[in-house]
């Protein structure tokens, strides 16, 4: 995983549990927080129909930020790292200018937070991969914990829904 931009890792590690909420239209003015079909991020986390399916994924509030921890079965490591690698591929070529993308309102926020002045770190151990965003800016940290917030709200919604 060595060379992977923190802050693309997390793109991935963020909306890999939603997809099934994502089925259901949503009106043009409401965007999708997450968005499998159509996000350019994203829709690389479903080539492999299982993945989403075979990965935990849990972050909570820390003092100054959020800690997102990913855990994946063992027999999907493989087809997570490729999502990873290809969604650090288009954020490369988004940055060149080399591509336009379209981005759900997770990825548009989470972008909103690299432009900001949060800091991303990527840790990868033997059992998950965690991303910690922080800062040491007071409304920079409401900014990250209103986004966690958001995030564990609409994986609860997809979790309801699974049911």
């Amino acid at each position: 995983m060595k060379g992977f931009k923190p802050a693309l890792i997390l793109l991935g590690l963020l909306v890999f549990v939603a997809s099934a909420a994502l089925a259901q239209e949503k009106p043009a003015a409401e965007k999708s927080w997450f968005d499998m079909a159509n996000c350019s991020f994203c829709k690389n986390l479903v080539k492999d129909t299982m993945l989403l399916k075979n990965m935990t994924w849990n972050h909570y509030d820390i003092s100054n930020g959020v800690m997102a921890v990913t855990t994946v079965k063992p027999e999907y490591k493989a087809a997570y790292l490729e999502a990873m690698k290809a969604m650090e591929q288009v954020g490369e070529d988004m940055a060149a200018g080399k591509i336009q993308v379209q981005m759900c309102g997770h990825c548009e926020n989470y972008g909103k937070l690299m432009m900001s002045d949060a800091k991303m770190e990527y840790v990868q151990t033997d059992v998950a991969d965690i991303v910690l965003i922080t800062s040491d800016k007071p409304e920079i940290v409401e900014m990250i914990k209103k986004f966690g917030q958001r995030n564990r709200e609409e994986l609860a919604k997809w979790e309801t829904e699974k049911k």
